[in-house]
């Protein structure tokens, strides 16, 4: 059994005791009457400052009983306050967070969103395409090893990388594309509005890296040329020319369906917008974490059970005092001879006007 559950059964046996001990009082009677007042000489009788004082005594005890149960979810509240409380600073500092990146978000799409050319769900097609590339190039590299002695999983990721590097040597078609649509958008800086100005390198790009881009077209063209010569030979040993050729042309047309894919799916206002959306993802599942964190919901748990505990001692002992109290009249009416039946019309009655008389009497 609890320790609480053990209190309040004491609490109620006690009530349930003098009870019996008030049944069980009686006073002197000096004559009989019939409908007799209460003698307006009469104070306050001893009965009455002891059940008064017995009434006090449960709300002082249901009180200390509620706060010996509410006191390890005190200790445990009080034992988070220091990580509730950086969890907060955290939590509102996550919030602003939030808020700056949808604020973005949305000033991005307003600007942004017109200039936009690649259509929903492109994206998603060019991971399936581009992945489905290297795969197939991977395994017309890996049968063959195989098949010429090579350890299975050692050929494997050689083919991988090999089905790798064909499809990465089209990735230059993103920078292509890029090219193409900065010169579309280009602008002079002093047209920009206020709003155009955050997002200046999509409207003021200069031709100043197409060297750059033509020395990576280059490195690409020649990746594709040796992926091409080494499936060819490799093909070409075990099957013979003719199957050396086809694979070899494979891979070669693997390579440049991979630019070509890379150029259709490039949209590098499309790629900032999804970068911004992306932040703001990370943004609120970071913050409702926070806002779930353990030692705030704990803190809270155990604050709200504590101040319940509180409240539900200090209804019980408003209770148990009031049941003391008509113990204190219970007295009084198993003794009409000395106290009378009641009180003279206009007299303070019931119960709080008794706690009050015998507060006047002290």
């Amino acid at each position: 059994m609890k320790p609480s559950t053990t209190r309040t059964s004491t609490l109620m046996q006690s009530v349930d005791t003098w009870t019996d001990e008030a049944d069980q009082i009686t006073l002197p009677r000096l004559n009989n009457v019939g409908a007799q007042t209460r003698p307006t000489q009469l104070g306050a009788t001893y009965a009455e400052i002891e059940y008064a004082a017995l009434a006090d005594e449960q709300e002082a005890a249901w009180a200390a009983s509620g706060e010996d149960s509410a006191r390890p979810y005190v200790e445990s509240a009080a034992a988070l306050e220091a990580p509730a409380a950086a969890t907060t600073f955290v939590l509102v500092e996550a919030g602003k967070e939030v808020v700056a990146a949808q604020v973005d978000r949305q000033h991005a799409i307003q600007v942004l969103a017109p200039y936009v050319r690649r259509e929903p769900g492109a994206k998603l097609r060019y991971w399936i395409a581009w992945i489905t590339l290297v795969l197939g190039d991977t395994g017309g590299v890996w049968s063959a090893a195989v098949v010429n002695g090579d350890v299975p999983i050692i050929a494997f990721f050689q083919a991988l990388a090999s089905g790798v590097a064909a499809a990465c040597s089209g990735l230059v078609g993103a920078e292509l594309k890029d090219m193409r649509m900065a010169q579309a958008r280009r602008r002079d800086p002093g047209s920009l509005s206020e709003d155009e100005r955050r997002y200046q390198r999509f409207f003021t790009a200069s031709t100043g890296g197409t060297s750059i881009v033509k020395l990576i077209g280059a490195l690409s063209l020649v990746v594709v040329a040796l992926v091409a010569v080494g499936i060819f030979a490799l093909r070409a040993a075990i099957e013979g020319s003719i199957s050396g050729l086809t694979f070899g042309l494979l891979a070669a047309a693997t390579a440049l369906a991979s630019g070509l894919l890379a150029y259709s799916a490039a949209d590098d206002v499309a790629d900032l917008l999804s970068s911004m959306e992306k932040r703001v993802t990370i943004a609120e599942k970071r913050y409702l974490a926070l806002a779930s964190h353990k030692a705030l919901s704990d803190k809270a748990a155990h604050e709200v059970t504590a101040k319940s505990i509180h409240i539900e001692a200090q209804l019980r002992g408003d209770a148990a005092a009031k049941r003391v109290e008509s113990l204190g009249w219970r007295v009084q009416r198993n003794n009409p001879g000395v106290l009378g039946h009641g009180f003279a019309p206009g007299e303070s009655h019931g119960a709080i006007g008794w706690r009050a008389r015998l507060g006047d009497a002290r």
